[in-house]
């Protein structure tokens, strides 16, 4: 398998174990702030998670443009040595019995915020050092899988632990999770691309910034395919959340009269679809993804609307693992297609345009499953945002047919 192969490329597996061991401690993270703000201010706690969530809405944009103009390997570096700094200072305040609503917010402020700026450095940072198109689609798989395998095993670590270690010291492990990443970046040397060479020198100030910006947005805007899809990933994500987030645990208890395990079942069934699809895009030479990226959106829609109407507990952990199986399909084909058809200096920008889509998508769903869910049936509910997912699918192989279009750029 070409997976492999990727893991046999030492400093492609460096990067991969670092990258997965900060996932789980974001979840130790995710879960211990979130306690602790429900302790220190009670119903005031989400104020944390959405000021973390608006760190990197507002950064989103920025972080791509500094990703693009300056050293990657130096971006990741000094981003993760900031969020460990800011991490670390949580169980000090702790231990002093100083600890107060406004730190967690602060701190979520830095982990959103440099979230924003690592992320686009990153995949910016992989063509580079993939050095193939095969071995780049088989890398983007190994990064997609990191969030997944962390969605899966860092809760779980987390019961097993707390019965061991204090609160606080989640906070310890997360911050020598990005110590461990910074250090892994760093071991990579200077061999690599790390920097992309500017056609011209970029403006300075705001304007400069502004105009980067702006030049990216037409950059995509020329690219058809790329654009379209970036759209309806908007489309996705505002229906993948209100349908997931919201309606699963809805489903589970009260239609398939279930208790918390059952939910749990549907979302490991769904973890386990998501794997399994990573590790066959990500082995399979693709040539023509744009016709695969939109037909994973019609696999996931198709997945929910099983699920949406799934008469017992086994229907529904088989729609939720075929439902799983697109998102892989649309997601590493878009990396893939950013990171090869692009122009290197405008990876991150265009990729910071991409967090900035999917997290306004995933907030605005989440505010939309309130009334959609109180004026229709849970499952009509979930089937209503199926059917867009399906649709979203379908107008892009309407638009672009079942064939590479012969050029992206239109």
């Amino acid at each position: 398998m070409v997976f492999l192969k990727v893991l046999r490329m030492r400093h492609l597996a460096i990067l991969w174990v670092s990258q997965v061991l900060s996932a789980i401690g974001d979840y130790f993270y995710q879960i211990a702030v979130i306690w602790l703000a429900i302790k220190v201010a009670g119903s005031e706690a989400g104020l944390v998670a959405a000021t973390e969530a608006g760190a990197t809405l507002v950064f989103s944009l920025l972080g791509g443009v500094y990703a693009d103009r300056w050293n990657r390997r130096s971006t990741m570096i000094a981003v993760d040595l900031l969020r460990t700094l800011a991490v670390a200072i949580l169980p000090i305040l702790m231990q002093l019995g100083m600890l107060q609503l406004w730190h967690l917010i602060a701190v979520a402020i830095v982990v959103g915020g440099a979230g924003a700026l690592f992320n686009p450095a990153l995949q910016a940072s992989l063509p580079a050092l993939a050095g193939d198109t095969k071995t780049l689609q088989a890398t983007n798989g190994l990064m997609d899988i990191t969030r997944r395998l962390a969605r899966a095993i860092g809760p779980s670590l987390v019961g097993l632990l707390i019965a061991w270690i204090p609160l606080f010291h989640f906070f310890t492990l997360d911050a020598i999770s990005f110590l461990i990443s910074a250090v892994a970046v760093f071991s990579l040397g200077r061999r690599f691309a790390w920097k992309p060479e500017h056609r011209q020198p970029a403006a300075k100030g705001i304007k400069g910034i502004a105009t980067e910006i702006v030049g990216a947005l037409q950059l995509v805007r020329a690219h058809r395919p790329l654009a379209w899809a970036m759209a309806l990933m908007g489309v996705i994500c505002v229906t993948w959340s209100a349908a997931f987030t919201i309606g699963v645990p809805l489903l589970a208890s009260r239609i398939l009269q279930g208790n918390i395990s059952a939910y749990g079942l549907i979302v490991g069934a769904y973890g386990v679809g998501n794997v399994v699809s990573n590790l066959v895009i990500g082995s399979l030479v693709i040539r023509r993804k744009v016709p695969v990226l939109f037909s994973g959106k019609i696999v996931v829609g198709a997945g929910f609307l099983l699920l949406a109407f799934a008469p017992h507990l086994l229907v529904a952990l088989i729609g939720s693992a075929f439902a799983a199986v697109g998102g892989p399909m649309g997601d590493i084909m878009l990396i893939t297609m950013m990171q090869t058809e692009l122009p290197s200096e405008q990876i991150g920008k265009v990729f910071g345009l991409l967090m900035l889509i999917e997290n306004a998508g995933i907030s605005l769903g989440l505010l939309l499953a309130v009334p959609l869910f109180n004026l229709m049936s849970i499952p009509l509910g979930i089937a209503v945002c199926a059917l867009i997912m399906v649709a979203a699918g379908v107008i892009g192989l309407l638009r672009f047919g079942v064939q590479e279009p012969v050029s992206a750029v239109a």
